[in-house]
């Protein structure tokens, strides 16, 4: 139901949003479908819904295997489809409302990194959308796992095997959630997101208003101590389901790659064993990674103290506190030696690892912030007529390079001769022979897998067609 709640700069507000995408990879796979909800902080709804759907630009191709599991074919959003640019401005938007918490379903992990790369790729900040007019965002699938180790009562979980699991459409079946709810759509998946963070404020609500307030890094920051260190409850991921998602950690230090990210040694492991490794040759194979776990708390990670789990949550997680606290009294006695240690393991491991390719622009996001004066000219460019976007000059090359693609992407007709020539031959440099018969080999392998089902043959079929159709466009 629509409430009529006018959205106003001191009104604190939910955007529930999910994507669909063409792809795992958020710096090289697109998106294909967007949806959000906006709501008041009682969950009520105060905004229709928003859906839309992205153009594939002429140098991508969807990973096959995401089209069979939502059923979104380069045809649908070629036919109801925006250009990426014009998705980045109004999703920018759509974000930017003040006092806007922005959150989803595993968004901080998933959607969220699409979103930053969207924006990257389209000249608008990456990452003052959630921060910027006291906004903020969160990640419910966390409030899920919080809610699922800490004070599971009140909630259905689905098992597997007797371990729980956090799949969206097994917690809203479970739990009676009452919803046209179709798998992998982005509206569906939207009000489920909503429904369940509703029944975790109904039936754990001190414990939805603790992580709530602790989704912020100013409040994470008051129980990180490094001068004066103490064992902190960490739930995540990491640990996996089957040992419950909980851990024991100890801060160390702030990265020297981003002040941002906590280095934190791992308490189940063995100190003595850590401190006698011969780590001149265990350096150079990463080893030391087991030890510790890189916390960003820009996330919004789990961090409690360890005097919140009661004797019966101990017992029923297994959590083995009395080890932990043995561990954490002779890591003490070696702190200065393991934190030395760490420190030296990871400058060579960052020196040695980039996240990104050198090669292709798409993938540096992560390689530098962009200066003020950059991101300055960003907002004179979308002021900008087209046909005049290419007398910027920026002092990053990557955003040169990105103009270049940005134009080609979204306004291929107003390139000049010398242009068309350079991006006709990037395009076929991309996709050569090899990646043309790989690429035909894929489907063909999932035309055979799903031989028995029209459903996922058809979308299939309806992908070669287009991709054909492009390759004999591009002469390729």
């Amino acid at each position: 139901m629509l409430i009529n709640n006018k959205i106003i700069k001191n009104k604190s507000n939910f955007l529930f949003y999910d994507y669909e995408t063409f792809g795992l990879n958020p710096s090289i796979d697109r998106i294909a479908q967007f949806a959000c909800v906006r709501t008041n902080i009682n969950f009520d709804i105060i905004e229709k819904p928003i859906i839309l759907y992205c153009k594939i630009p002429i140098d991508y191709f969807p990973n096959p295997e995401s089209i069979i599991i939502h059923n979104i074919s380069p045809q649908i959003v070629n036919t109801k489809g925006i250009l990426e640019c014009n998705l980045a401005k109004k999703i920018n938007k759509i974000f930017s409302k003040y006092n806007t918490c922005i959150v989803g379903y595993n968004n901080i992990a998933f959607d969220d990194e699409f979103s930053r790369n969207l924006f990257y790729r389209n000249f608008y900040d990456p990452y003052n959308w959630y921060w910027k007019n006291n906004n903020s965002r969160w990640d419910i699938l966390n409030l899920v796992r919080a809610c699922c180790v800490l004070r599971p009562d009140g909630l259905n979980w689905p098992k597997i095997n007797n371990i729980p699991v956090f799949n969206l459409e097994k917690i809203a079946n479970i739990n009676n959630i009452k919803l046209y709810y179709k798998s992998h759509d982005a509206l569906s998946d939207v009000y489920a997101t909503i429904a369940i963070a509703k029944l975790i404020k109904k039936k754990q609500l001190s414990l939805f208003n603790y992580f709530f307030k602790n989704r912020q890094k100013k409040e994470i920051l008051k129980i990180i101590h490094l001068s004066n260190i103490k064992p902190l409850i960490y739930i995540s991921s990491v640990y996996k389901n089957s040992n419950n998602n909980i851990g024991c950690i100890v801060p160390l230090f702030w990265s020297f790659k981003n002040k941002n990210i906590l280095i934190t040694f791992d308490l189940i492991n063995d100190i003595n064993r850590f401190i006698n490794l011969n780590w001149q040759k265990n350096i150079l194979n990463n080893n030391f990674l087991i030890y510790i776990k890189f916390i960003n708390i820009n996330n919004s990670p789990l961090l409690l103290p360890i005097n919140i789990l009661k004797s019966n949550d101990i017992k029923r997680l297994n959590f083995n506190l009395i080890y932990y606290q043995k561990n954490f009294l002779n890591f003490k006695k070696y702190f200065l030696k393991i934190k030395n240690i760490i420190f030296s393991c990871l400058i060579k491991f960052y020196n040695n690892n980039m996240n990104y390719d050198i090669n292709n622009v798409d993938t540096q996001l992560y390689k530098n912030f962009f200066g003020y004066s950059d991101l300055q000219n960003f907002k004179k460019l979308h002021k900008t007529p087209i046909n005049k976007l290419k007398q910027f000059i920026f002092n990053d090359y990557r955003a040169n390079e990105l103009l270049f693609r940005y134009r080609a992407r979204n306004f291929p007709e107003i390139l000049n001769d010398l242009e068309k020539n350079k991006w006709n031959l990037y395009i076929k440099n991309i996709f050569n022979k090899n990646y043309i018969l790989n690429y035909i080999n894929q489907i063909e392998i999932l035309l055979n897998k799903y031989k028995n089902c029209e459903e996922q043959k058809t979308i299939l079929n309806d992908l070669l067609k287009y991709f054909k159709i492009i390759i004999k466009k591009n002469k390729i």
